[in-house]
């Protein structure tokens, strides 16, 4: 199987099923790898932060991947959702033919309080379907008017 994260914006259309507002996950739990980004976000507008899916050779969908809040953000909310987009492999990616294809995925949409305007932090660990290692990803949020 293989495995794709992807940042996505306001644009990218989940079909939107909230699950929770804030899980936090055991910050004890191995970590494995760690990423951060920087976005940019409208005060009061929800901002989609990420998304993570896995798409199997025959391009169907592949077990989606668990995500919780592991450090909610101090200014703001993050809601996880379930859906379902079009991967975005690359030319020449062994995947790409799955492009035009609906797989399942799960993603996080940041909400700042309104009329904060500053900077804000949310951190989301992913899991893969029977594993025991959590990666975790800081998104450093820059909101703006």
């Amino acid at each position: 199987m293989h495995s794709k994260n992807v940042l996505f914006g306001v644009a990218v259309v989940l079909s939107v099923l909230s699950i929770a507002g804030c899980q936090t996950s055991d910050l004890t739990t191995t970590r494995s790898g760690s990423s951060i980004y920087t976005i940019t976000a409208r005060s009061g507008q929800r901002t989609g932060l990420m998304s993570n899916y896995m798409v199997n050779p025959d391009c169907s969908s592949g077990k989606v991947p668990d995500f919780k809040v592991a450090t909610a953000p101090a200014n703001g909310s993050v809601e996880i959702m379930r859906g379902s987009v079009s991967p975005s492999f690359g030319q020449g990616h062994a995947l790409q033919k799955c492009n035009s294809r609906k797989v399942s995925a799960v993603g996080a949409v940041y909400t700042s309080k309104v009329g904060f305007i500053g900077n804000d932090k949310v951190v989301v660990s992913s899991k893969a379907p029977g594993s025991d290692v959590y990666s975790y990803v800081t998104v450093n949020i820059a909101v703006t008017k």
